[in-house]
């Protein structure tokens, strides 16, 4: 019985991350989408890993 405990436990934590990779790349997604449709002078928050603001004019 622990077995199967130990393996939904596992089963879990994989979904978890499967879900926390998914929202990333949704969330990408969208600041992509709101630069590529937004007005000329759209900034995007600072990257948590970067610090730094990106200013794309098209």
């Amino acid at each position: 019985m622990s077995d199967l405990g130990a393996l939904s436990s596992y089963a879990f934590a994989v979904q978890q991350i499967q879900l926390s990779i998914l929202k990333s790349n949704m969330e990408a997604q969208q600041q992509a989408i709101e630069v590529l449709l937004g007005d000329d002078t759209r900034r995007i928050a600072p990257s948590d890993f970067i610090g730094n603001y990106l200013n794309i004019e098209l």
